[in-house]
């Protein structure tokens, strides 16, 4: 319906908001991550079936067109951050697997992945040789090596656009296990974690991020109880999106399956609101859609901002 729904849920308020007319020929907006207010979008197109890439400022209503070197991907993976000597220098971060050719999907077969920079100073991508959260400027993710269980915070430094295992995550975590990354009073890194065998929820925060400095955590909250939503209920659901409000409940955006034995199972989208003491909250819960026609594509959530940086020229 060409709308963006904006969730408060502090008020337990919902609207919705049209996106701008550059995305109307657009069939879905398959993967977003943002920093400052400005979302870097992948869009793919109806007509052409090809993909875009967008950066847009929903509060402004700003949007800038980036063009590729040669083609994007359904596989592409997206940062965005700047240089940390100039907030005004924003920078976005490509991570993809197989050869450009000029506009052709070519390569069959293993690739070595190819990591891009496109620097807003300059309007062009640059291929960097040998090299989901932004916090002051870089990009934080969960991570693990191939064919290995243990969990990493991975981060991306776009000061100089180098890679660095930043730490190693305060727990154990089995498959089924959710494991969600988010940003905590503005510089540091907060972790939640939800046993699926308990639905236990406990919120791990960093130190400081100060550079260079060894980051440790420590245990922000734990909250057990046994009517706790599981907030990652399917695999093929999108991950939780939350913060921590200001008296340390947890504000949680989730994706549920909802079983109906008069008719189909149906998605929706909740926000909660999780006190301390374990106390489970539905602050909204938006409309509900069948299992059957659902495409998880279209729908994600991000804890967002307004805000008046305007998307680069």
């Amino acid at each position: 319906d060409h709308t963006v729904q904006i969730i408060n849920p502090l008020q337990g308020a919902r609207s919705s908001s049209p996106i701008p007319e550059e995305f109307h020929n657009i069939s879905e907006i398959s993967t977003t991550v943002h920093c400052d207010g400005l979302l870097v979008c992948r869009c793919n197109e109806t007509r052409t079936r090809r993909c875009k890439l967008a950066v847009w400022n929903p509060f402004l209503k700003h949007i800038k067109w980036i063009k590729p070197l040669g083609f994007y991907s359904v596989n592409d993976f997206y940062g965005i951050g700047y240089n940390n000597v100039s907030r005004d220098e924003y920078k976005i971060l490509r991570i993809f697997e197989g050869e450009l050719e000029d506009d052709e999907i070519a390569v069959i077969g293993p690739c070595e992945p190819v990591i891009q920079i496109y620097d807003f100073k300059t309007n062009a991508w640059r291929i960097i040789v040998d090299v989901g959260v932004s916090i002051k400027g870089n990009m934080y993710w969960v991570a693990h090596w191939n064919k290995k269980p243990e969990l990493f915070i991975l981060c991306f430094d776009f000061s100089t656009e180098t890679f660095k295992v930043v730490c190693n995550v305060p727990f154990q975590c089995n498959v089924l296990d959710t494991a969600s990354l988010s940003s905590f009073r503005g510089d540091r890194l907060s972790l939640l974690h939800q046993r699926e065998e308990t639905t236990k929820i406990e919120v791990w925060v960093t130190n400081t991020l100060n550079g260079d400095d060894v980051v440790s955590w420590e245990k922000y909250l734990n909250v057990t109880n046994p009517d706790l939503p599981t907030l990652h209920t399917d695999h093929d659901l999108a991950h939780p999106s939350y913060f921590v409000d200001k008296n340390d409940s947890i504000i949680v955006w989730c994706e549920e399956v909802m079983e109906d034995e008069a008719a189909d199972d149906y998605v929706c989208v909740s926000v909660y609101e999780i006190s301390k003491d374990g106390t489970a909250k539905k602050v909204v819960e938006t409309g509900r859609c069948n299992l059957g026609n659902y495409d998880r594509s279209f729908v994600c959530g991000h804890v967002y901002l307004p805000s008046l940086v305007p998307v680069p020229e």
